[in-house]
């Protein structure tokens, strides 16, 4: 999988309009693409997109490449960073810093078990009952794809991706009608925090299955099985 992105210079100034071609990078970890377009224009862009959005998308575009071992991977990631966003961002609605956080999330980085531990005492407090978890089905399942080597079908794959959609789609819509000034800094404090010193960075955003956009819309969620047609679909119109 791979991430279209568009020059700022072409898209604005240059090119006239619907003759703009983007340019195909590789997904990176901090979320900085440097790239030249085909024009010879130097682009820096940071990506809006959190890592849990990002991950299960690469979740998804794995189902449709065969790789259902990997879409599993993925998923199972986008969970967890879905947990430390939520835990993020109330605490930042109630005033912490994002460099105290950074701080504190030093201490868990490392612990998945601590940080669900937190993410449910941190969503109980808020909300007065237990959070919807993952089934106890679907944690055996994904464990034995992580740790004892299982070989997923793609139907496999299918529902287990659709199964964290539904852990994860009310708490996220939750988050973003509770925390929404948590969100806003954690949102910009993502960009901040990915954008090189002393560059002029520009911003771009990229459509994801889960949004935290859609989810502060109020959009409705298509199940992973129509989303994973209609990339299908796409990626059959366009080669790269």
């Amino acid at each position: 999988m791979r991430l279209p992105m568009l020059c700022t210079e072409c898209c604005f100034n240059v090119v006239p309009q619907g003759d703009t071609y983007p340019t195909y990078v590789e997904f990176r970890d901090d979320s900085c693409y440097e790239f030249t377009c085909s024009r010879g224009h130097r682009n820096i862009t940071i990506l809006q997109q959190q890592k849990f959005e990002i991950l299960f998308q690469i979740g998804a575009y794995a189902i449709v490449d065969g790789y259902y071992r990997e879409a599993v991977a993925s998923f199972t990631s986008s969970l967890e960073r879905f947990y430390e966003f939520f835990i993020k961002a109330k605490l930042l609605e109630e005033g912490n810093t994002p460099e105290n956080l950074e701080l504190i999330w030093k201490t868990v980085s490392s612990q998945s078990e601590r940080q669900l531990g937190a993410f449910i005492f941190l969503y109980a407090q808020t909300f007065k009952e237990a959070p919807q978890l993952l089934p106890s089905s679907r944690v055996t399942f994904r464990n034995e794809v992580i740790h004892k080597g299982k070989i997923p079908t793609r139907e496999e794959a299918l529902s287990y991706g659709q199964a964290v959609i539904d852990t994860i789609k009310p708490v996220l819509k939750l988050t973003a009608s509770t925390f929404p000034t948590g969100v806003k800094i954690s949102t910009i404090n993502h960009l901040v925090k990915n954008t090189p010193t002393g560059t002029n960075a520009g911003t771009t955003s990229t459509p994801t299955i889960i949004s935290v956009l859609s989810a502060m819309n109020e959009e409705p969620q298509r199940s992973l099985a129509e989303e994973i047609e209609s990339l299908s679909s796409w990626r059959s119109m366009f080669s790269y």
